[in-house]
């Protein structure tokens, strides 16, 4: 196993990172993303710097973020195949977007959730840029959690979705009292 491509093994939520520049709207999809911070709120995303949307985004400092539902997996290829060198990829793949409240990116209509972010900072981390964004406004699409199947990426253009069968809400506080129980009885582990 190629030690490099350990990523090839983790299961990533996907989204698509929205930019406007003048008025010119570009999206990239994003696997590697994940909340960094409550309070401020935070959301990160790693990008390579020769990516297409990299100077955009440095240069309008605002974006937006949408996590696709599993049945939008194609439209996560194809806005992720596709760079926008080659012209409007999101209009030839009929993505529709929605203004923001807060910043000047749109959002995604069909991700079944959406923040508005500026860009708080951005850091080299190996090969890629760490975009760190500051959560400003949320939309969130009708329809619950139990019915939800978003979209996950495997690895090399494979996705998956959750089971919503298997969705579960753990007590968590009943868990954690019987945990201190057992540590005040004074049972060890390993």
């Amino acid at each position: 196993m190629n030690i490099n491509r350990f990523s090839e093994n983790i299961v990533m939520p996907v989204c698509l990172v929205t930019i406007k520049s003048g008025s010119f709207v570009n999206s990239m999809t994003v696997a590697w993303s994940t909340p960094l911070s409550s309070n401020p709120p935070l959301f990160g995303f790693a990008i390579k710097k020769q990516r297409y949307t990299y100077p955009m985004l440095i240069k309008e400092k605002e974006f937006t973020v949408s996590f696709l539902p599993y049945e939008k997996s194609e439209l996560s290829v194809k806005v992720g195949r596709i760079s926008a060198r080659e012209g409007d990829k999101l209009s030839a793949a009929g993505v529709k977007v929605k203004d923001s409240e807060f910043v000047n990116a749109p959002y995604i209509v069909d991700g079944y959730f959406s923040m508005e972010c500026t860009l708080e900072n951005s850091f080299t981390v190996g090969d890629h840029e760490l975009v760190v964004g500051k959560v400003v406004a949320l939309h969130k699409n009708e329809g619950s959690l139990e019915n939800l199947k978003p979209l996950l990426y495997l690895s090399n253009d494979t996705f998956s979705t959750l089971d919503a069968t298997k969705i579960e809400k753990i007590d968590t506080k009943k868990v954690i009292d019987e945990i201190r129980k057992t540590i005040k009885r004074g049972v060890q582990g390993d």
